[in-house]
């Protein structure tokens, strides 16, 4: 079982969603990310070290990313929201 971690603006990007897609994060996601780690696919290229999982709801693409701390059993939630611009702003906040 892994501790989930949030960065501090992922509650703000869980708000902005709507409320249907926000209880499937919330109660759906979040618990099988705990559970196993590794349902995603890991990304590579400047972004190598995150993982992705990726989603529909209402005819719209979703990600979640994260990265992964086997040692100390951590899953740490980065970003959440619509597939259009995520990798950009993905970027962006990890720079």
């Amino acid at each position: 079982m892994y501790e989930l971690r949030f960065h501090r603006k992922v509650d703000k990007e869980l708000a902005d969603l709507p409320i249907e897609v926000r209880k499937k994060v919330k109660y759906e996601f979040f618990p099988s990310l705990s559970e196993s780690s590794t349902i995603g696919k890991p990304l590579s290229g400047a972004l190598s070290g995150v993982w992705k999982l990726s989603f529909r709801a209402s005819n719209t693409d979703y990600r979640i990313a994260y990265e992964i701390d086997d040692s100390n059993k951590v899953v740490y939630i980065i970003m959440v929201g619509k597939r259009e611009g995520f990798y950009e702003r993905l970027k962006r906040r990890l720079s």
